[in-house]
């Protein structure tokens, strides 16, 4: 785009925001960052605008990271200029703008890379989880480089290890985390004689985190409690009465349900059938009353009539598109259960406790294990029993009738 034409397109690009409901305050702002931009042009006698030029603008105006902006505000002042370009390109422009990785696969390890890729892309796990594993290579891989090595076969245990001490900032679920990916690629790099060393070798035992043995959970009265603290009135409230009860009562994980479509509901029968994101795998659910009622609810007099007529879930501001991100749903959850009478008590309070809870209520009513499987999704009753909670207050009780022997 050539500097001349910053105003002509910035003049089209207010008015598809106009049309898709962003609010003047948006508006304002956008032409206040854009207006700023073209006089750096001006006085910088800029001829052709590209992205090395915006990165140059917010570094020198606001200092800006342009690939790496560390805060909200900086995202804030980076994105009307990004949409600008989009919108000069193709008449259209993205909703949202993730930061970005600024991570690059080390040359002399690219083939190495290659082969990892091929490895964890035949895994059947989700694509959110094959993204997470490469991301962890790619980081060990530019570890690796750093620190001076130029051949895998070469590398040893301790280098492996190294890697692992080098996040010491990180909290230590995600260096355990990065500890099985690890061991899981390099023992597959063993069998496929690429080290000498298998994964087993350089991580003989990765322990879990103690709180991860008692799972969260709530009971049926405090799943009411919740539900009944939600302000069914308005149209937040309308909202999260839907989110809490597919959850609570159906155990949908928080990828399904960003992922929920209205061809997924089967009004007819009272049936949501779904692939699941995790597993790739189907799953077909009953519709009961206490889900079925806040999603009509929802769906009338909540959901914007401008919105995406494919995905259940939007948006509650313009321009009304689809919930992306599980973050989401995430925290709506957890400001129900701050916002109602229930003790959270050190608990978590996300969708997952949620599903532990439908898993534990279900179980205390004598549904059995198998049948508790199949509405979580679960190939195996074994997965399921990882879900199932203990009544800590009966294992105190037991606890007391154990004499005290040192």
């Amino acid at each position: 785009m050539n500097a001349n034409e910053i105003k002509s397109t910035a003049k089209g690009l207010y008015a598809k925001m106009q049309q898709d409901g962003y609010s003047q305050s948006v508006l304002d702002t956008t032409r206040w960052i854009i207006n700023h931009f073209e006089k750096f042009c001006r006085e910088k006698n800029i001829g052709e605008v590209n992205i090395p030029i915006i990165a140059e603008f917010l570094s020198e105006k606001y200092d800006i990271d342009y690939q790496n902006p560390t805060a909200g505000m900086q995202t804030v002042l980076r994105r009307p200029l990004l949409i600008l370009m989009e919108f000069y390109e193709s008449g259209s422009y993205l909703k949202s703008h993730q930061r970005g990785t600024t991570t690059e696969i080390p040359e002399v390890f690219a083939d190495v890379y290659l082969a990892c890729r091929e490895f964890i892309n035949s895994l059947d796990i989700g694509i959110k989880s094959k993204k997470r594993k490469l991301w962890i290579i790619v980081n060990f891989l530019t570890h690796l480089k750093n620190a001076g090595k130029k051949d895998i076969a070469a590398i040893s245990a301790n280098d492996v290890n190294q890697y692992i001490v080098s996040k010491a900032d990180y909290a230590l679920a995600t260096k355990r985390l990065q500890a099985g990916t690890l061991r899981e690629v390099l023992d597959w790099m063993h069998r496929e004689k690429m080290i000498s060393f298998s994964g087993r070798d350089a991580f003989p035992l990765i322990r879990k985190s103690p709180k991860s043995d008692i799972l969260s959970y709530y009971s049926a009265e405090e799943i009411k409690t919740i539900m009944d603290s939600i302000d069914g009135n308005s149209m937040s409230g309308k909202t999260y009465r839907f989110i809490i009860s597919i959850t609570a009562f159906l155990g949908i994980r928080a990828g399904d349900l960003i992922n929920l479509k209205f061809s997924d509901i089967d009004w007819s029968n009272n049936k949501i059938s779904i692939i699941q994101e995790k597993t790739k795998t189907p799953l077909t659910l009953p519709m009961p009353d206490e889900v079925k009622f806040p999603l009509l609810d929802y769906l009338k007099n909540a959901r914007h009539a401008s919105a995406d007529d494919e995905y259940v879930l939007v948006t509650s501001y313009a321009p009304y598109t689809r919930i992306q991100q599980t973050g989401s749903i995430y925290r709506m959850i957890s400001k129900c259960i701050e916002r109602s009478n229930v003790s959270v008590n050190g608990r978590r309070k996300g969708p997952h406790a949620l599903r532990h809870s439908l898993a534990t209520n279900l179980l205390n009513e004598n549904v059995p294990l198998s049948a508790i499987a199949n509405i979580l999704g679960h190939s195996s009753t074994r997965t399921t029993e990882i879900y199932l909670s203990v009544d800590e207050s009966k294992l105190k009780e037991l606890s007391l009738e154990v004499e005290h022997v040192l």
